[in-house]
C-alpha cells in the first residue's frame, strides 16, 4: 500500500468520506499554487486532524521509503550475528539485521552499534514492536531502523498481535520447484536442484552497508551516491557458477553471505587470496581464475538446492539470483518425487 493510500484510509477512519477527502486535498493544493504533492496535502490534513504516523497501526506491506515515526510489529524469523567494522575515523561499529514478518510480508530491522545487543535477548518466534522508527530503501526492499525510537520485546497490548501467523506458517517458503528448462526472465520464488557444472568468476566491490549500492571514494572518505551521505564501506563478494539439472543450464549468482556459504570462505579471506595473485603480477581476471582453480575446483559436480529469482543480462543471458541455499535432504527429495508420481 502506497503512503498516499495509507493516509487516505486514516482520514476515512476519522469519519471523512472519499468526496470530503478529495475536496480538502484539492483545497490544500490550490492554497499553495501547485507546490505540493497530493501525498503532502494529505499529510497536512492528517496532521490538522491530530493523526500522526506513530498512532497508525501499520502493517509491513504499508511501509515505503522515507517514512518516520513508524509504528510496526512483527514476528522474528531470524537474525544475523552482529558484525563489527571500523569507521573512517577509527572508531568501532557493529551492525546486525533482524528479519520480522506479519501477515502482509516481511522486512529487515537493521540494528547499529549498541542496538545489536537486542540479538542477545530475542529468539525466533518472538514479537517485536518498533515505535518511532524510520524506513530506508535497502537492496532487498524497505528496511526499518530504530533511529531515535525504541523496540519492545513481546508486547501484550497491540491488537495486531492476534493477526500475526505462527512461526511455522511464516517460515514456509512460497517457492515453486522448477526444472531449469522452464525458467524464464521475471520468475520469482523459484527453487532449483542442480549440479555445479562450471565455475565462472569471483569479484568484489565496495558497497554502502545500508542500501548495498556501490560507493565512491573521494576526499578520503567513502560516499554513497544513493543515500547521499558519507558511509562506512562494506566489501561485497559475488561468486558465479553454471548449474545443470539435465533439462538445461543456467548461470547462478551467489551474493555476499551466499557466496561465503558456498565457498566456505569469508569475503576478507577470499579478497586477500586474490590480492596475493595480483601482487605476483596476475591481471585481475587471471587472479580471480587462479584463485578459483586453486581453492574451489572441488565444487564441480556437487549438488545444490537453491531458491531465488531469474533475471536477464544481454551479455550472460538468463541468470539465477540465489536468495537462499538449503541443505539437500535426500529423504525429503524422495517424498517429493513420490508425490509427483502419485
Amino acid at each position: 500500500m502506497e503512503r498516499k493510500e495509507v493516509l487516505w484510509e486514516q482520514l476515512k477512519k476519522k469519519g471523512l468520506s472519499d468526496t470530503e477527502i478529495e475536496e480538502k486535498m484539492q483545497q490544500k493544493l490550490d492554497e499553495v499554487g501547485g507546490l505540493l504533492t497530493e501525498e503532502g496535502a494529505l499529510t497536512i490534513i492528517a496532521s490538522e486532524l491530530g493523526i500522526t504516523e506513530e498512532q497508525e497501526y501499520l502493517r509491513i506491506a504499508d511501509l515505503t521509503d522515507g517514512m518516520s515515526n513508524v509504528n510496526i510489529i512483527g514476528r522474528v524469523l531470524g537474525y544475523t550475528e552482529p558484525r563489527e567494522f571500523e569507521r573512517s575515523d577509527g572508531s568501532k561499529g557493529a551492525v546486525s539485521n533482524v528479519i520480522i514478518a506479519d501477515k502482509t510480508g516481511k522486512t529487515a530491522l537493521t540494528l547499529w552499534d549498541h542496538e545489536v545487543r537486542l540479538t542477545e535477548q530475542i529468539k525466533r518466534g518472538d514479537i517485536l514492536k518498533i515505535i518511532d522508527g524510520i524506513t530506508r530503501q535497502g537492496r532487498r526492499g524497505i528496511q526499518i531502523q530504530i533511529g531515535r525510537g525504541k523496540v519492545l520485546l513481546n508486547p501484550k497490548d497491540d491488537p495486531r498481535i492476534e493477526e500475526i501467523p505462527p512461526l511455522s506458517e511464516l517460515a514456509r517458503r512460497p517457492t515453486e520447484r522448477k526444472p531449469i528448462a522452464d525458467l524464464q526472465e521475471g520468475d520469482k520464488f523459484c527453487e532449483v536442484r542442480a549440479t555445479i557444472a562450471k565455475l565462472y568468476n569471483i569479484r568484489f566491490y565496495e558497497a554502502c552497508p545500508e542500501c548495498y549500492k556501490r560507493v565512491i571514494f573521494k576526499n578520503n572518505v567513502f560516499y554513497c551516491p544513493n543515500c547521499k551521505k558519507k558511509v562506512d564501506r562494506k566489501r561485497i563478494m559475488i561468486f558465479e557458477a553454471g548449474l545443470d539439472d539435465c533439462t538445461g543450464f543456467i548461470r547462478a549468482s551467489f551474493f555476499d553471505r551466499k557466496a561465503e556459504y558456498i565457498l566456505q570462505k569469508t569475503t576478507s579471506e577470499a579478497y586477500y587470496k586474490v590480492k596475493d595473485y595480483l601482487n605476483k603480477g596476475y591481471d585481475v581476471r587471471s587472479a580471480q581464475r587462479q584463485y578459483i582453480t586453486e581453492y574451489h575446483m572441488g565444487l564441480l559436480g556437487g549438488e545444490v538446492l537453491i531458491s531465488g529469482d531469474v533475471t536477464y543480462n544481454e551479455y550472460t543471458g538468463l541468470t539465477f539470483n540465489v536468495r537462499e541455499l538449503r541443505e539437500l535432504d535426500i529423504l525429503e527429495e524422495c517424498y517429493t518425487l513420490l508425490e509427483g508420481l502419485a
